[in-house]
């Protein structure tokens, strides 16, 4: 939950939906006058091309479709993001993978959420995990190309939402020249300040929404919440897959927010709290950044924080 009282005199405010949630920004002193149309252009961008509900033409879709040998030149924001995602997985072990488009279809996610409950379609067996150790893809930063090497398609989720908050709120405050900001795509949150503006975040309970778990003020920083989507009979089915398995993370946390430092690094570790058994979440989430703050909340409803490094 955010605190949106804001001074209109001070701050601009703009909201649109988009990849099925809504953004909302809070702006002061942009130099840019046109900074919505080209921060929603950015976003109607990503969701376009990067969605793969949008069939098998767009950049995403090309991608996956590579034969293995194949080269495709990237767009320089997807070649930067799927390098990132590719760095995650190798920090965590594979726990995070990119590379779960096939698994996440295999277990009935396959339409844009939300779904009626009668679009599941599974097939027979469950599509093999790639190799832990190795990319499906070779990357060549120069180029801006990938190679196949083995399969292995991609699905950037929530990183990719990650990813489009993170370089908006770039955008904005490096050449917007905004001197504080929000950026908030449906719960992943970048928020800067020039150390007047303290931004008031609430994190809403998940079993009660009128009750905040928490209350925190930051001046910089990014946040990001994740929660199990749905059940199925007695069966928890969700997006959030194990990468080491390929079946949905079993853990008992239900809601996992993470602040750190950037939108990435806190979409990545709001996963692990998912993934990994309680007691290692610590130890993993050091394995992305050392500046994390953590609250969880089981499925008994018990809130649970943890901190790594104090954030500014």
């Amino acid at each position: 939950m955010i605190d949106k009282q804001v001074d209109p005199d001070t701050f601009e405010t703009f909201t649109f939906d988009a990849m099925n949630t809504t953004f909302y920004f809070v702006i002061s002193k942009c130099k840019m006058s046109n900074w919505k149309e080209v921060i929603e252009g950015w976003v109607r961008y990503v969701e376009m091309e990067w969605s793969r509900f949008q069939g098998g033409d767009n950049e995403l879709g090309q991608l996956n479709n590579l034969e293995i040998g194949q080269k495709m030149n990237l767009s320089p924001p997807l070649y930067d993001v799927l390098q990132r995602a590719d760095d995650y997985r190798r920090k965590t072990n594979s726990s995070f993978s990119p590379y779960l488009l096939s698994q996440i279809q295999y277990h009935g996610y396959q339409l844009s959420f939300p779904f009626p409950m009668n679009g599941f379609v599974k097939e027979e067996v469950i599509p093999p995990l790639i190799d832990s150790k190795t990319s499906p893809f070779l990357f060549d930063p120069k180029q801006i190309t990938v190679i196949r090497t083995s399969e292995g398609k991609v699905d950037l989720g929530g990183i990719g939402k990650g990813y489009t908050v993170q370089a908006a709120a770039k955008w904005l405050k490096h050449i917007g020249g905004a001197s504080a900001g929000m950026v908030d795509g449906g719960g992943d949150m970048t928020v800067w300040s020039d150390g007047l503006k303290e931004w008031k975040i609430g994190v809403a309970h998940p079993l009660q929404k009128n009750i905040e778990i928490a209350q925190f003020r930051i001046k910089n920083g990014s946040i990001a919440t994740s929660i199990r989507s749905w059940t199925k009979g007695n069966e928890v089915k969700h997006h959030i897959l194990n990468g080491k398995t390929g079946f949905p993370a079993e853990n008992h946390i239900i809601q996992a927010t993470v602040i750190s430092e950037n939108c990435l690094d806190a979409e990545v570790g709001a996963k692990l709290c998912l993934i990994e058994d309680v007691k290692n979440i610590k130890s993993q989430l050091k394995k992305i950044s050392s500046a994390f703050t953590y609250f969880l909340v089981n499925d008994q409803g018990k809130v649970m924080s943890g901190r790594l490094e104090e954030l500014m």
